[in-house]
């Protein structure tokens, strides 16, 4: 289990491999080793997850479809710091999208899923406005 920290009122991650993730529920979003399965959403696919946000419609299947549309649709969320979990390994968009980022002084990380979902749980857990990009492929 990957939360140490209680984080009201947000999603945060339990556990995760390379082919999924489960996420703690917003309501039940307390330090403990006895959760229940109704208590915890598994998510496969690319997913946005933001406070009680969770997103899969619209979004690129795998993360070689990163592009600049994808940066704008994660712009319509309030959040300060975007963690973009690549799958199993670190990767990178293209140096046009990147320059895009840059150009926009955004603030979006890049590195594997599961730095990724520990780096949310960190964040969340200080309220910081965090929203996070999950890819399985």
């Amino acid at each position: 289990m990957l939360q140490l920290e209680n984080i009201e009122n947000a999603y945060s991650f339990h556990s995760y491999d390379d082919h999924s993730a489960k996420l703690i529920k917003p309501d039940s979003n307390t330090h403990s080793h006895s959760l229940k399965d109704n208590q915890l959403l598994e998510i496969t696919s690319t997913t946005l997850i933001y406070k009680e946000l969770i997103m899969t419609k619209d979004l690129p299947s795998s993360f070689d479809e990163f592009d600049e549309n994808c940066v704008k649709e994660l712009l319509k969320q309030d959040a300060d710091i975007f963690l973009i979990g690549t799958g199993q390994n670190s990767r990178f968009p293209d140096k046009s999208v990147l320059q895009y980022i840059a150009k926009n002084k955004l603030s979006m990380d890049f590195m594997n899923t599961g730095a990724a979902s520990r780096t949310f749980n960190i964040l969340a857990s200080e309220s910081r406005k965090v929203a996070a990009l999950i890819f399985f492929k």
